[in-house]
């Protein structure tokens, strides 16, 4: 059975593959970024993917900081619809970093 290889890298880089390293995730990130707040049927509509994964990604990229809930999924929502927005400082970050990475100068100006 082949080995998983894994190359040396910083730590910090998963977080930053974990937002950016899936295509309907950053066409989420996109969407909001483009769109403001949405809920998931919104996202679903708007990018034409089944509220099953516009759920299971936009969860992923609340749990990773990259989008916040609204209301938080501290609080009950019991029949509420949540708004997912995007965190952009937290986007801007690591598509800073991602770029440091890659070895390329900021990429920002």
């Amino acid at each position: 059975m082949p080995r998983y290889v894994r190359p040396r890298s910083d730590a910090h880089l998963e977080r930053i593959v974990n937002a950016f390293g899936n295509l309907t995730r950053v066409a989420i990130i996109g969407y909001l970024a483009s769109n403001g707040p949405a809920t998931r049927g919104e996202v679903a509509s708007g990018l034409e993917i089944g509220v099953a994964t516009a759920k299971h990604n936009l969860q992923l990229l609340a749990d990773e900081g990259v989008v916040m809930q609204d209301p938080p999924a501290s609080e009950e929502r019991s029949g509420m619809r949540v708004r997912y927005g995007l965190v952009t400082v937290e986007v801007e970050q690591r598509y800073a970093e991602l770029g440091e990475a890659l070895g390329l100068k900021s990429i920002q100006g």
